[in-house]
């Protein structure tokens, strides 16, 4: 069992984000803690959406635990909302490093060749200095196009340039790395980077025609739950992908799957 800290966003009516993550790795036998950076009522994709930054609750949270001596073997980032939590987080986790505290990392900042609201340089900044800190990073491909300064609005793309993508993302930093929602020539894949071994790949997947909530975050938290068990790289990635699509599979009949996955239904699959 592995004592895991989860950073993001905490969303109340939908199964996304953090409430999404947290089930996953609990089941998969970890003990979860929660540092939610913002509070958001539901999913953009609703009409209406209440969201409040959590502002220097971040900042007062890390040093009441460092000032108590909690200690965490994993940390997870995702969104951020302000400056002043940036450098909080990125200062803290950078002494969680020094201690040989494993990084995992998604940039949270679009999808679909399209960024989220409110993302700007500044986030991007932010979360190009995690990626130096980052064990693991699982950017969607918009993500790390953004990052690395490539076109994030092609969707059909060579398939060297995900490679080249990769390479950028090495020369900014990064450790391992896990391109997600890859297309190039009509195939679905997951570009990866392993960089203990010095390898890019690619693995297919075929595509499921359906929008479900936060299936991202459980491939996020599938990913790092199985890293944390010891599964090789390449191995944690596949099962990920395997499992988000059968999640995905099993949603095709919810009438209101941007509310995210049943998780309680499926927690045997995990």
């Amino acid at each position: 069992m592995s004592r895991v800290l989860l950073i993001g966003d905490m969303v109340s009516a939908c199964r996304v984000a953090l409430t999404a993550m947290a089930p996953v790795l609990t089941a998969k036998g970890h003990q979860v803690s929660v540092l939610p950076t913002a509070m958001v009522s539901n999913t953009f994709g609703y009409r209406k959406v209440a969201q409040v930054s959590t502002g220097d609750y971040v900042e007062k949270s890390l040093a009441a635990w460092d000032e108590m001596g909690f200690e965490f073997d994993a940390v997870f980032v995702g969104y951020v909302t302000e400056k002043g939590q940036s450098a909080a987080i990125l200062d803290w986790c950078r002494k969680q490093k020094e201690k040989g505290v494993l990084i995992f990392h998604d940039p949270i900042m679009g999808e679909d060749g399209h960024l989220y609201y409110g993302m700007n340089e500044e986030i991007a900044s932010f979360h190009k200095g995690i990626l130096t800190l980052a064990d693991y990073t699982t950017p969607s491909y918009t993500e790390a196009a953004f990052l690395t300064g490539r076109d994030y609005s092609v969707e059909d793309v060579p398939a060297q340039m995900f490679f080249d993508t990769l390479n950028d993302m090495s020369q900014l930093g990064s450790g391992n790395v896990v391109l997600t929602s890859c297309l190039s020539e009509g195939q679905w894949c997951c570009a990866c980077y392993d960089s203990d071994a010095g390898l890019k790949f690619l693995l297919p997947y075929n595509f499921v025609d359906k929008k479900v909530g936060g299936t991202g975050d459980v491939f996020s938290a599938l990913f790092m739950a199985e890293i944390l068990n010891g599964t090789t790289f390449s191995s944690a990635v596949q099962k990920a992908m395997d499992t988000v699509r059968q999640l995905i599979i099993y949603s095709l009949e919810d009438t209101d799957a941007l509310r995210g996955v049943q998780m309680e239904k499926y927690l045997d699959i995990l």
